[in-house]
């Protein structure tokens, strides 16, 4: 099956690359990710401040320094990731910053160490995506395979790791 450009998104993450496809489905009330996709900007800033507690909100200067089309992803990856998480999670700034580059259909890259939360980069946009959307991550051990494949479940979002293990089976291509 041919991917489309615009709805594709590739994350790089070692150097001996297994594959693993992330499959859109969304585990949070499709009404309100589709409230929160569709929020107009003006809109957004006040469900935003109504429904993210001030100590896990980034700060209001990181805010200021987006523009308006670039602020909204990040209001809008806040209340989705907020909302899907439970009310426990916010992403952190570092997160946001590589959320916006990739919604606006720049690279990112996230050097950060072991645990401190890259995988909630790519959990994010699918999120936020349409729910035809493919993401493909590319990871270079099946044992971060199967922990990322785990991680984005528990957010809902339908994912298989593809590597030398994955049986032959047709019924697992069938979306």
């Amino acid at each position: 099956m041919p991917l489309p450009n615009d709805q594709t998104r590739c994350v790089c993450l070692g150097a001996e690359f297994n594959l693993y496809l992330v499959f859109y489905s969304a585990k949070m009330d499709s009404e309100e990710l589709k409230m929160i996709q569709g929020l107009p900007v003006d809109m957004l800033e006040d469900a935003y401040q109504a429904s993210i507690p001030a100590p896990l909100a980034p700060s209001i200067s990181f805010l200021q320094s987006y523009p308006d089309e670039k602020k909204a992803i990040i209001l809008r990856a806040c209340l989705a990731t907020w909302a899907a998480s439970g009310k426990k999670i916010v992403p952190n700034e570092f997160q946001l910053k590589a959320m916006v580059a990739m919604m606006s259909g720049q690279d990112a890259l996230i050097d950060v160490g072991t645990g401190y939360g890259k995988t909630l980069c790519m959990i994010t946009p699918c999120l936020l995506d349409s729910p035809e959307s493919i993401s493909i991550v590319i990871s270079p051990f099946k044992r971060l395979q199967a922990v990322q494949v785990l991680e984005f479940e528990c957010y809902g979002i339908r994912t298989i790791a593809i590597n030398e293990d994955t049986p032959n089976d047709p019924e697992l291509w069938k979306v």
